[in-house]
């Protein structure tokens, strides 16, 4: 190449992986969707495209769950995809796939996308780092029917890796094909940061969903570590934690789902969906009687859960809107008051979820849809692993989420830890260089 005049790409010859819904010619784009297994984009994703002209080469494509809207990867398109730790546990989703070939080290680095957890989830689940850019930079160009996700939560395309400096590279360059496209903020450079002029606040748990021991285990730990490194850590605890569950849940089931429906084009939801799908889409009358049988036998975060559905309209939506704009503004002006520059907490309450566990797991708690809600660009770390001695069941419970969690933790003696990172928007410089002051490598 440099003999013909050539310029080599900043990938030149650099293997890397896509979610499977993201365009590439010649390759469907299912969504884990029947209906979608014969689909043919007409062109390369925004991004896909990007790397390629940097000299990247698509490896392949990797495996999603039905309509990407859960935390495990099975569709009846490919079937399973497992964690490469243990495959009794899921490899996180929607961009799961991704997780497992990159947490294999089968792939360096690969892109997915992420609305609720996405690339942050399998990032954790799998033992490799994570960047979920700010909301308004790297749209998802994923086609839902024949035209992108359009909502007041958007989905960002994201990165996996098993390096930090990965991360800002891939983000480097799909930032430079969003900024051609439409307005966005410049890309700072993560290497400027010097972490020991950083307030951070961190925070153990949501409130709701009680992380197991060594999920809390792996924060304080890199709450010291980042002390050692002259970073100053105060306790922050973000406002409203329930009424950012309930803004992501009443916008994300606005209208009882129709549009997943659609895409469904008559086949039948998978069981971690099922449920789900049933309630969001059911006359209020059948909810409240499934409200009160959660209620009668003792299953409180259920009906809190339940109680977010069945929103419809456009004034409905506006509505929330503007409420996720607020809550936006009010974390931003907590950690301002603070004086905090970025956030560290647990991805979930778990570090991995059982497969066929998910539709009674949800999201593991409030901890990755903050910064969905909120905008804010999130990261994620490994830090360690379970120890066996770590691998106890939580107290017995009525109540099904719990139940699942102490039977989750009892097998997890080996699996990654992780944390999340968050800082304001557009500061994705400060989230990947508490990643690479954090993350530990594996062989």
């Amino acid at each position: 190449l440099q003999a013909e005049g050539k310029r080599f790409g900043k990938l030149h010859g650099l293997p890397f992986t896509i979610k499977e819904c993201l365009d590439y010619v010649g390759t469907p784009s299912t969504l884990g969707v029947l209906a979608r297994k014969n689909d043919r984009p007409p062109t390369n994703d925004l991004y896909v495209e990007a790397l390629q002209n940097q000299g990247g080469i698509v490896l392949g494509k990797t495996n999603v769950p039905q309509l990407m809207v859960f935390i495990e990867c099975y569709n009846r398109v490919y079937g399973t995809t497992n964690n490469p730790h243990n495959p009794k546990f899921a490899p996180g989703g929607s961009s799961g796939g991704e997780g497992a070939i990159v947490g294999a080290k089968a792939s360096p680095v690969g892109i997915g996308t992420d609305i609720g957890g996405s690339v942050r989830f399998p990032a954790a689940f799998c033992g490799a780092c994570s960047i979920k850019p700010t909301m308004w930079r790297t749209f998802d160009q994923t086609r839902f029917g024949e035209k992108t996700f359009d909502g007041p939560i958007m989905p960002v395309t994201g990165i996996i890796a098993n390096f930090a400096e990965d991360l800002a590279l891939f983000l480097e360059i799909m930032n430079e094909a969003a900024a051609a496209r439409w307005e966005t903020k410049p890309l700072q450079n993560y290497r400027e940061i010097d972490v020991s002029k950083l307030r951070i606040g961190y925070f153990l748990t949501d409130g709701f969903f009680e992380p197991m021991p060594a999920i809390k285990r792996g924060v304080l730990e890199s709450v010291e570590k980042l002390k050692s490194l002259g970073a100053e850590i105060i306790e922050f605890q973000p406002p409203k934690f329930q009424l950012a569950e309930e803004i992501f849940y009443r916008i994300m089931t606005v209208n009882g789902g129709e549009n997943f429906h659609k895409i469904l084009d008559g086949e039948k939801p998978v069981q971690q969906l099922k449920n789900m799908m049933m309630l969001n889409s059911a006359p209020a009358w059948k909810r409240n009687a499934v409200s009160s049988l959660a209620k009668f036998f003792g299953q409180p975060n259920l009906v809190r859960l339940i109680s977010y559905f069945g929103g419809r309209g456009d004034e409905f939506l506006q509505n929330w809107a503007k409420e996720r704009e607020n809550y936006q503004r009010e974390l931003e002006k907590a950690m301002s008051e603070a004086e905090i520059d970025a956030i560290l907490s647990p991805v979930a309450a778990l570090p991995a979820f059982l497969q066929n566990t998910v539709d009674k797991i949800g999201l593991g708690g409030n901890y990755s849809l903050l910064y969905n809600v909120s905008g804010f660009p999130a990261g994620v770390a490994r830090v360690g692993e379970v120890q066996k001695d770590e691998a106890v069941a939580r107290r017995n419970s009525l109540d099904l989420i719990e139940r699942t969690a102490a039977k989750t933790e009892k097998m997890s003696a080996g699996l990654p830890l992780s944390v999340q990172i968050a800082a304001k928007p557009w500061r994705e410089d400060v989230v990947i260089a508490l990643v690479e002051k954090l993350h530990q490598q594996t062989n």
